[in-house]
């Protein structure tokens, strides 16, 4: 791998991390959130659900038009900026309804991200895509890390999470001006757009492996959003962590995943993605449903390192098949329908979570997460079957 190569894959690398912090930056101090707005569990739901909204709007047809007018560089610069001014106007929302607008329009900005980011940094090496999608997902894991702890202190140091909030600005306009200036743009679709809108779709539609992917992901992502959403409460309401407590617990959830990525990464360019996907969704659904049982504060930390492990991984497989299951010109725009499709469906997740929690209990809503990912190994053995009868054996 020669030096301008690996440069651009540690930028989009550290771009990733960025989009993280953002994408995370409210999870350890939701329970302050909670408590500044007096949020019931539902409201507290629907925070997410408004960004996974926003997040799937417009992910198909930005990562369209990025694969049609060439614009990768400029789509994924953009993104980075208008993921991080809203997060700066958090500190300055007058009320829970101000709060989601800006909540909505940080996921307007993460809907651009991923689609462009992928399908630039999966150029750089493509018969390596599971070792470079795990360094790529390792990039958004250090984000993953470091967000809670950074986040967590600031908010302690400040006494406010307001004032953590209007910390927030300046890495996602640093990391737009190097996007920008390390890149390039490609060229443009020759074809009429309409032309080119159609070709795509029906491409998409007739990639039965490319469906299955997506109704697995669905799923997966469903639980993890509800994960997200309602473990820092869990953390401080049922086991007595504070702030910087609940973020150091979150900061590990990442760690582990993050070594897990990379190894697991590496290991799937010489086997069967697919399996890893299979075997490691069912896996995490059963140290999902441990947290719902979990009783001690070590039972508690081992099913939650269990999931980091287990679950971190297969966004970056379930990428890393989606990108060979479709010319690279329609690789942004298949990335973002997974994407868009996931974030619709994740909507109903955080609301449902709270609807349980109010009605019954915190933990149980972990058990209804634990069943949609039982019902996400269904599909994924679908998939491994599939694509080993695929000519071009997709996924191994």
């Amino acid at each position: 791998m020669d030096r301008a190569k690996k440069i651009n894959i540690a930028t989009i690398s550290a771009s990733h991390g960025v989009n993280s912090f953002y994408l995370f930056f409210l999870i350890p101090i939701l329970p302050a959130i909670t408590m500044d707005f007096e949020l019931s569990y539902i409201e507290v739901g629907l925070i997410t659900s408004v960004y996974s909204f926003a997040n799937g709007m417009f992910q198909f047809p930005i990562s369209f038009l990025s694969d049609y007018l060439g614009r990768w560089r400029t789509v994924l610069a953009f993104s980075l900026l208008v993921q991080s001014i809203p997060v700066f106007l958090y500190g300055l929302a007058p009320n829970y309804i101000v709060f989601l607008g800006f909540i909505f329009l940080s996921g307007l900005g993460c809907s651009a991200y991923h689609p462009p980011a992928i399908s630039l940094i999966t150029r750089e090496i493509p018969e390596r895509r599971g070792f470079i999608m795990g360094i790529f997902a390792g990039g958004g894991d250090v984000g993953s890390i470091l967000t809670p702890i950074v986040v967590g202190w600031m908010t302690v140091y400040f006494a406010s999470w307001r004032t953590a909030a209007l910390w927030s600005l300046p890495p996602g306009i640093l990391m737009a001006l190097f996007i920008w200036f390390r890149f390039k743009d490609i060229q443009r679709d020759s074809r009429p757009m309409n032309q080119a809108a159609r070709s795509t779709i029906h491409a998409f539609l007739r990639n039965k492996p490319l469906m299955l992917l997506i109704f697995l992901s669905t799923f997966r992502i469903t639980g993890f959003r509800g994960l997200m959403t309602f473990l820092p409460l869990l953390l401080a309401q049922n086991f007595g962590f504070d702030i910087q407590g609940v973020g150091w617990a979150m900061s590990a959830y990442f760690v582990v995943g993050t070594v897990a990525t990379v190894v697991v990464g590496r290991w799937s360019d010489t086997g069967s993605k697919t399996i890893y996907i299979t075997t490691m969704t069912f896996l995490c659904g059963l140290a999902l449903a441990s947290i719902s049982i979990a009783t001690t504060m070590v039972g508690l930390m081992a099913a939650i390192i269990a999931v980091g492990i287990l679950l971190t991984p297969v966004p970056s497989l379930v990428l890393a098949v989606g990108t060979e299951l479709v010319e690279e010109r329609q690789r942004a725009s298949a990335i973002g329908l997974v994407y868009a499709v996931n974030e619709w469906a994740s909507t109903l997740s955080p609301l449902i979570g709270g609807l349980i929690a109010d009605s019954f209990s915190l933990k149980l809503s972990f058990f209804f997460y634990a069943i949609l990912f039982g019902i996400s190994t269904c599909i994924a053995m679908v998939l491994h079957r599939v694509c080993k009868g695929h000519p071009a054996n997709i996924g191994n």
